[in-house]
């Protein structure tokens, strides 16, 4: 379409298109419809089964917007992030209605409740790989579960990333491609590249993972004005991971997550670990089907609340055997106790 044939419409719509990271659906609030057009009225109309109809030189394809969380849950499973851009002012005949950008909605930060599974943790994780080792960081937005971990390489936290399975990996930009190269059949990197690419990855530029903005980052969040009551240190390497997770989240919700209140560290040594070939074997978190159905944790959930669901998962992601029989016990008897 020729620029001078562009609508005020249409240009407030590219306005607010041209600023949204690759990959994004934008759901563009017109009346009682939300609408996508061009590339995304085609992508839409494919992956939610709408209607595809053609105006001037451009498709268009619109959900109700009062359905509008069934297919907004139905992209982010497809791993689409999803923009929202509401009409903010009431519409006055003759005059262009006012619009902005409200939230983004991706695999994962979703908090909806018909948009995830409410028996299981749903996390987002940040990555990070350097020559001094490797640091995690993963938030679950619906529980305020805010971990970090760090490890000697890439193998001691990919059986953390295994079991945590998390709906969207954060990283840094070009690290994935760094890593595809350098993998091979049976090398860690493999098992890295291939864990990557059976879920949504968003690359985020470097800066957002320095260490010292997260540790800001982390205490704003946290309102407190250092992280010894956590057992943190402020140096702690993972903590460029957990500030571009709160990074990515304040960005995509337009404000700061408020039902985050700690932060803790996820011990290595201090878990049973089992590498990812092991975790699939043992069908601990899924079955050979890629389900929970016919899994070990399936298998022992005998909880009657979704949170006691979500609870027993994270026991068994960061199951503590340092004190021997004496965690063992504790463990039991803590099951038992939450089973009953």
């Amino acid at each position: 379409m020729a620029k001078g044939k562009i609508t005020p419409m249409m240009q407030q719509y590219f306005e607010v298109k041209r600023n949204l990271p690759p990959n994004t659906l934008l759901l563009f609030r017109l009346g009682d419809f939300y609408e996508m057009f061009h590339e995304d009225a085609e992508m839409g109309s494919q992956l939610l089964g709408i209607t595809l109809t053609k105006r001037s030189d451009y498709f268009m394809a619109g959900i109700p917007y009062h359905a509008a969380e069934q297919y907004i849950g139905k992209a982010l499973q497809a791993g689409k992030k999803v923009a929202i851009c509401d009409q903010v002012e009431t519409p006055q005949p003759g005059k262009l209605v006012k619009r902005s950008l409200t939230r983004i909605l991706t695999p994962g930060t979703t908090i909806e409740d018909n948009q995830i599974e409410s028996s299981r943790n749903h996390y987002l994780a940040a990555f990070e790989l350097e020559k001094g080792g490797a640091s995690l960081s993963w938030l679950d937005l619906s529980t305020g579960e805010f971990k970090i971990a760090k490890g000697k390489s890439v193998d001691d936290l990919m059986p953390v990333l295994t079991s945590i399975d998390p709906a969207e990996m954060l990283v840094m930009e070009g690290e994935e491609n760094r890593w595809r190269a350098m993998a091979h059949d049976g090398s860690t990197h493999d098992e890295l590249t291939h864990f990557l690419a059976t879920r949504s990855v968003t690359e985020l530029p470097g800066y957002h993972f320095d260490v010292d903005a997260g540790v800001q980052s982390v205490m704003d969040t946290l309102g407190v004005i250092n992280l010894e009551g956590f057992g943190i240190d402020k140096d702690h390497p993972a903590l460029g991971c957990a500030g571009a997770v709160l990074h990515y989240v304040t960005e995509n919700l337009r404000a700061k997550p408020e039902n985050l209140s700690s932060i803790r560290e996820y011990s290595c040594e201090a878990s049973l670990l089992l590498d990812p070939a092991t975790l699939r074997n043992l069908e601990i978190f899924k079955s050979t089907r890629g389900t929970r159905e016919g899994s070990l944790l399936q298998a022992i959930n005998k909880t009657t609340t979704a949170s006691g669901a979500r609870q027993l998962e994270q026991w068994l992601i960061s199951a503590d055997w340092t004190n021997s029989s004496g965690g063992r016990t504790a463990w039991n008897n803590s099951f038992n106790r939450h089973s009953q």
